[in-house]
Protein backbone atom coordinates (compact mmCIF):
# COMPACT_ATOMS: atom_id res chain seq x y z
CA UNK A 1 0.00 0.00 0.00
CA UNK A 2 3.04 2.52 1.02
CA UNK A 3 4.43 2.39 -2.69
CA UNK A 4 1.35 4.11 -4.32
CA UNK A 5 1.45 7.14 -2.07
CA UNK A 6 4.19 9.65 -2.40
CA UNK A 7 5.20 10.35 0.53
CA UNK A 8 6.44 14.38 1.23
CA UNK A 9 10.08 14.17 3.19
CA UNK A 10 13.13 16.46 2.99
CA UNK A 11 15.59 13.53 3.91
CA UNK A 12 16.60 10.09 3.16
CA UNK A 13 15.58 8.40 6.62
CA UNK A 14 14.67 4.52 7.64
CA UNK A 15 11.64 5.48 9.60
CA UNK A 16 8.77 3.47 11.46
CA UNK A 17 5.36 4.62 9.98
CA UNK A 18 2.57 3.80 11.98
CA UNK A 19 -1.32 3.92 11.37
CA UNK A 20 -3.97 4.20 13.24
CA UNK A 21 -7.99 4.50 12.53
CA UNK A 22 -9.14 7.48 12.78
CA UNK A 23 -12.74 6.55 14.36
CA UNK A 24 -11.83 7.93 17.74
CA UNK A 25 -13.84 11.06 19.57
CA UNK A 26 -11.77 14.68 20.85
CA UNK A 27 -13.90 17.74 21.06
CA UNK A 28 -12.64 20.69 19.75
CA UNK A 29 -13.81 24.34 20.99
CA UNK A 30 -12.69 28.23 21.14
CA UNK A 31 -11.27 31.34 19.35
CA UNK A 32 -8.12 33.72 19.59
CA UNK A 33 -5.29 33.59 19.64
CA UNK A 34 -1.63 35.74 21.11
CA UNK A 35 2.50 34.60 20.54
CA UNK A 36 4.02 31.85 22.96
CA UNK A 37 4.76 33.54 26.66
CA UNK A 38 7.87 33.25 27.75
CA UNK A 39 7.03 31.03 30.94
CA UNK A 40 4.41 28.50 30.79
CA UNK A 41 0.96 29.54 31.95
CA UNK A 42 -0.40 26.84 34.47
CA UNK A 43 -3.94 26.44 33.25
CA UNK A 44 -5.66 24.20 31.25
CA UNK A 45 -5.64 23.93 27.22
CA UNK A 46 -8.30 23.93 24.81
CA UNK A 47 -7.80 22.58 21.29
CA UNK A 48 -9.83 24.16 18.27
CA UNK A 49 -9.25 24.48 14.94
CA UNK A 50 -6.66 26.54 12.98
CA UNK A 51 -7.71 29.62 11.10
CA UNK A 52 -5.69 32.13 9.13
CA UNK A 53 -5.12 34.62 11.60
CA UNK A 54 -2.87 31.73 13.65
CA UNK A 55 -0.43 31.36 10.80
CA UNK A 56 2.49 33.89 12.28
CA UNK A 57 1.85 32.43 16.24
CA UNK A 58 2.34 29.13 14.36
CA UNK A 59 4.90 29.72 12.30
CA UNK A 60 6.70 31.29 15.52
CA UNK A 61 5.57 27.70 17.40
CA UNK A 62 7.27 25.33 14.70
CA UNK A 63 10.21 27.95 14.31
CA UNK A 64 12.06 26.05 17.08
CA UNK A 65 11.64 22.45 16.47
CA UNK A 66 12.86 23.48 12.79
CA UNK A 67 15.86 25.19 14.01
CA UNK A 68 16.71 21.56 16.32
CA UNK A 69 15.82 19.81 12.78
CA UNK A 70 12.73 18.06 14.50
CA UNK A 71 10.69 19.29 12.21
CA UNK A 72 11.15 19.81 8.40
CA UNK A 73 10.71 23.70 7.17
CA UNK A 74 7.55 24.79 5.77
CA UNK A 75 7.01 27.32 3.20
CA UNK A 76 4.49 30.08 4.38
CA UNK A 77 2.15 28.69 1.54
CA UNK A 78 2.02 25.00 2.50
CA UNK A 79 1.10 25.63 5.71
CA UNK A 80 -1.59 27.85 5.13
CA UNK A 81 -2.72 24.80 3.15
CA UNK A 82 -1.96 22.64 6.15
CA UNK A 83 -3.69 24.76 7.96
CA UNK A 84 -7.37 23.73 6.43
CA UNK A 85 -7.27 20.51 8.24
CA UNK A 86 -5.09 21.78 11.27
CA UNK A 87 -5.62 22.38 15.32
CA UNK A 88 -4.18 24.94 17.71
CA UNK A 89 -4.00 23.99 21.48
CA UNK A 90 -4.42 27.73 23.19
CA UNK A 91 -3.96 28.36 27.10
CA UNK A 92 -4.90 31.64 28.85
CA UNK A 93 -2.99 33.93 30.91
CA UNK A 94 -3.95 35.71 34.22
CA UNK A 95 -4.69 38.62 32.03
CA UNK A 96 -7.37 36.93 29.66
CA UNK A 97 -4.93 36.73 26.30
CA UNK A 98 -5.04 33.25 24.71
CA UNK A 99 -1.60 31.83 23.56
CA UNK A 100 -1.02 29.01 21.13
CA UNK A 101 1.21 26.33 22.16
CA UNK A 102 0.61 23.64 19.48
CA UNK A 103 -0.55 22.79 16.63
CA UNK A 104 -1.04 19.73 14.42
CA UNK A 105 -2.37 19.27 11.17
CA UNK A 106 -3.52 16.06 8.92
CA UNK A 107 -3.04 16.03 5.45
CA UNK A 108 -5.34 14.09 3.47
CA UNK A 109 -3.30 12.11 0.27
CA UNK A 110 -6.76 10.28 -0.72
CA UNK A 111 -9.74 8.85 1.09
CA UNK A 112 -7.44 5.72 1.53
CA UNK A 113 -4.48 8.08 3.66
CA UNK A 114 -4.32 10.91 5.30
CA UNK A 115 -1.13 11.41 7.52
CA UNK A 116 -0.04 13.66 10.71
CA UNK A 117 2.09 16.68 10.06
CA UNK A 118 4.02 19.45 11.95
CA UNK A 119 3.12 17.97 15.65
CA UNK A 120 4.31 20.51 18.02
CA UNK A 121 4.10 21.51 21.77
CA UNK A 122 5.80 24.64 23.07
CA UNK A 123 8.30 23.78 25.51
CA UNK A 124 7.23 24.07 29.01
CA UNK A 125 3.81 22.86 27.69
CA UNK A 126 4.88 19.18 26.77
CA UNK A 127 3.76 16.84 29.44
CA UNK A 128 0.23 17.91 29.31
CA UNK A 129 -1.66 16.03 27.15
CA UNK A 130 -1.46 18.52 24.52
CA UNK A 131 0.14 16.65 21.65
CA UNK A 132 -2.51 13.91 22.49
CA UNK A 133 -5.10 16.09 22.13
CA UNK A 134 -3.88 17.46 18.63
CA UNK A 135 -3.37 14.13 17.26
CA UNK A 136 -6.81 12.94 18.33
CA UNK A 137 -8.40 16.16 16.94
CA UNK A 138 -6.53 15.24 13.73
CA UNK A 139 -7.88 11.88 13.73
CA UNK A 140 -11.30 12.80 14.57
CA UNK A 141 -11.20 15.38 11.27
CA UNK A 142 -9.68 12.45 8.99
CA UNK A 143 -12.75 10.02 10.25
CA UNK A 144 -15.07 13.36 9.50
CA UNK A 145 -14.05 13.26 6.38
CA UNK A 146 -14.13 9.28 5.90
CA UNK A 147 -10.44 8.46 5.72
CA UNK A 148 -9.82 4.83 5.73
CA UNK A 149 -5.85 5.09 7.52
CA UNK A 150 -4.07 8.00 9.10
CA UNK A 151 -0.15 7.58 9.12
CA UNK A 152 2.39 9.32 11.49
CA UNK A 153 6.59 9.65 10.81
CA UNK A 154 7.78 9.44 13.94
CA UNK A 155 11.33 9.08 15.99
CA UNK A 156 9.48 7.81 19.35
CA UNK A 157 6.69 5.18 18.52
CA UNK A 158 5.66 5.32 21.82
CA UNK A 159 3.68 8.54 21.97
CA UNK A 160 1.81 7.80 18.69
CA UNK A 161 1.22 3.62 20.08
CA UNK A 162 -0.61 4.77 23.12
CA UNK A 163 -3.45 6.77 20.55
CA UNK A 164 -4.15 3.72 18.79
CA UNK A 165 -1.27 3.77 16.03
CA UNK A 166 0.41 0.54 15.13
CA UNK A 167 2.44 -0.72 12.46
CA UNK A 168 0.58 -1.58 9.10
CA UNK A 169 2.43 -4.79 9.07
CA UNK A 170 4.21 -5.24 11.96
CA UNK A 171 7.81 -6.56 12.11
CA UNK A 172 8.02 -7.01 8.17
CA UNK A 173 8.38 -3.53 6.40
CA UNK A 174 9.67 -0.54 6.73
CA UNK A 175 8.98 2.30 4.82
CA UNK A 176 12.35 4.28 3.38
CA UNK A 177 12.43 7.48 1.49
CA UNK A 178 15.02 8.91 -0.70
CA UNK A 179 14.61 12.26 -1.57
CA UNK A 180 14.39 13.38 -5.61
CA UNK A 181 13.53 17.15 -5.39
CA UNK A 182 14.11 19.29 -2.38
CA UNK A 183 10.85 20.42 -0.84
CA UNK A 184 11.78 24.24 -1.46
CA UNK A 185 12.35 24.01 -5.07
CA UNK A 186 8.86 21.85 -5.86
CA UNK A 187 6.85 24.85 -3.31
CA UNK A 188 8.94 27.49 -5.47
CA UNK A 189 8.18 26.21 -8.50
CA UNK A 190 4.27 25.96 -7.55
CA UNK A 191 3.95 29.32 -6.39
CA UNK A 192 5.48 30.60 -9.61
CA UNK A 193 3.00 28.11 -11.64
CA UNK A 194 0.26 30.26 -9.62
CA UNK A 195 1.70 33.18 -10.00
CA UNK A 196 1.73 33.09 -13.97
Amino acid sequence: MLAKHTLPSDFLCFTAILFANPYLRCSTVAESSEPIPSEPIPSEHIVRRAHFDDLEPIQALLQPFVDQRKLLRRMRSELILLMANGYVAEVTDAQGKTHIVGFAAVEIYSRKLGEIQCLAVAEGYQGRGIGSDLVRACLDRAKDKGILEVMAISASDAFLRKLGFDYSLPEQKRALFFQLHSRDEIFRENVEDESA
